[in-house]
């Protein structure tokens, strides 16, 4: 057979295949695009930019009301002058937990006094103690405190009932309702002169969650003293 000496025949079939692969890309695009629509967005949520609310038992508490406190600064080795002028002082308490969640406990307490020329003086006192849940700490103490502590906080979320003990899960078998509180043990040194053991639980009213009460435990059985403190959320 005599070949096209045009060579029209080659040319129309280089025509024809690209013809074809334009059509060929043609198909794909849709396919491209659908499955470019398909694809899920990334999950976005306003709630992982919100700042996270604070605990209800942070924030800074004024002392407005005590009960037998005299008697258990008695028990911590504080004398009658001492006593006298931390009953007439103003106390503030701030309680806060950290980014790194260790717990940070703030005392200010000042001091109502006269100077030697008849003026009034307030001298104010800070302790400040930090503590990570269930780790054993050197606690630092007013100077009236006689003791060394080592001290272990802990977080509460139940109440006692009358015959069972504290449990730390809403347990139906052993506790009566959810209740946030921190307890501070505190262990005395032996080689001190005052030796005694204590605890402090820091919870809010039931009635009222702006109070914080502060309920201190120091000495063992018939000794037991149990002090109380009231403090106000002071609101800004």
């Amino acid at each position: 057979m005599p070949q096209c000496l045009t060579g029209c025949a080659h040319t129309y079939k280089e025509a024809r295949e690209a013809q074809k692969e334009q059509e060929k890309e043609r198909n794909e695009a849709p396919d491209i695009m659908k499955s470019m629509n398909e694809r899920k967005p990334n999950s976005f949520c306003l709630s992982k930019l919100a700042v996270a609310l604070p605990d209800p038992l942070e924030g800074t508490f004024r002392q407005f009301q005590s009960h037998n406190y005299e008697k258990y600064l008695e028990m911590l080795g504080a004398g009658p002058m001492s006593i006298n002028m931390i009953i007439r002082a103003n106390m503030v308490l701030k309680i806060n937990q950290e980014i790194d969640k260790r717990w940070r406990f703030v005392y200010e307490t000042t001091i109502k006094a006269k100077s030697m020329r008849g003026f009034s003086t307030n001298t104010p006192k800070l302790v400040e103690n930090k503590f990570v849940l269930g780790e054993p700490t050197a606690e630092l103490l007013d100077d009236w405190d006689q003791r060394v502590l080592e001290s272990v906080l802990e977080f509460h979320e139940a109440v006692e009932t009358p015959t069972k003990a504290c449990c730390q899960v809403n347990c139906p078998a052993s506790c009566e309702e959810e209740h946030r509180r921190l307890v501070l043990q505190q262990t005395a040194s032996r080689d001190k002169k005052i030796t005694h053991d204590s605890t402090i639980v820091y919870e809010l009213e039931k009635e009222d969650p702006d109070v914080m009460v502060v309920t201190s435990r120091v000495g063992e059985e018939q000794e037991e003293v149990v002090a109380v403190r009231r403090f106000r959320r002071h609101k800004e």
